[in-house]
C-alpha cells in the first residue's frame, strides 16, 4: 500500500511540475504576442471629438474633415460610383517617431483603410504630409460608400492602434 501511495504521490508531483513548466512557457512565449494582439484591438489613447490627446509623448488633434464627391486630381480615374472621398487632416506634435503609420476609418461596424500615395487621395498641400514619422500636419484619404457616417479614425503603427480619434 505504501509503495502504491509513494508512486501516486510522485506522479502527482511530476504532473504539477509539468503543468507549471507548460504555464511558464505559455506566458513567456505567447505573452508578447497576446499583448500585441490586444493592442491591435484596443487603442492606447481615445481622443474625444474636438479635443487633443497625448500618447507616447506625441499630441494628436483632429484638424479637419472634408467630403469630396469627385476625385481632386486632374488625372487618374474618377471615384467609383456611389462613393465619396473623405480627407482627414491630423495635427501631430511631439518627438519624431520611427516607422510608418496608416489609418482606418470606422462607422462602428465596418472599417476602411486609408488610400496610399498614388490612389484617390489628394496631393498634400504645403505643410501637410502623408507620413507621420515627423511632427506636423498629416493627411489621410478614404474612399467610402456615400451613405456611410464615420464615427472614429484609428491611427495604426506597426499593427497596433496608437490613437483613436472620435469624429
Amino acid at each position: 500500500m505504501t509503495r502504491l501511495s509513494a508512486l501516486w504521490q510522485r506522479n502527482v508531483i511530476g504532473a504539477v511540475v509539468v503543468a507549471c513548466a507548460v504555464g511558464a512557457f505559455v506566458v513567456i512565449d505567447f505573452g508578447p504576442q497576446w499583448s500585441a494582439y490586444r493592442n491591435s484591438l484596443t487603442p492606447r489613447l481615445v481622443v474625444p471629438d474636438g479635443q487633443s490627446g497625448t500618447a507616447d509623448g506625441q499630441t494628436w488633434r483632429l484638424e479637419s474633415i472634408k467630403h469630396l464627391n469627385r476625385s481632386p486630381l486632374n488625372f487618374g480615374p474618377p471615384l467609383p460610383p456611389g462613393t465619396v472621398l473623405t480627407v482627414v487632416v491630423v495635427d501631430l506634435s511631439g518627438p519624431p517617431r520611427p516607422g510608418y503609420c496608416t489609418a482606418m476609418l470606422t462607422d462602428g461596424e465596418r472599417r476602411w483603410e486609408s488610400e496610399g500615395v498614388g490612389g484617390f487621395s489628394p496631393l498634400p498641400r504645403d505643410g501637410v504630409r502623408n507620413l507621420c514619422d515627423k511632427p506636423g500636419r498629416v493627411q489621410f484619404g478614404f474612399v467610402l460608400p456615400s451613405d456611410v457616417v464615420p464615427t472614429a479614425m484609428d491611427v495604426i503603427d506597426n499593427g497596433q492602434i496608437t490613437v483613436r480619434m472620435l469624429l
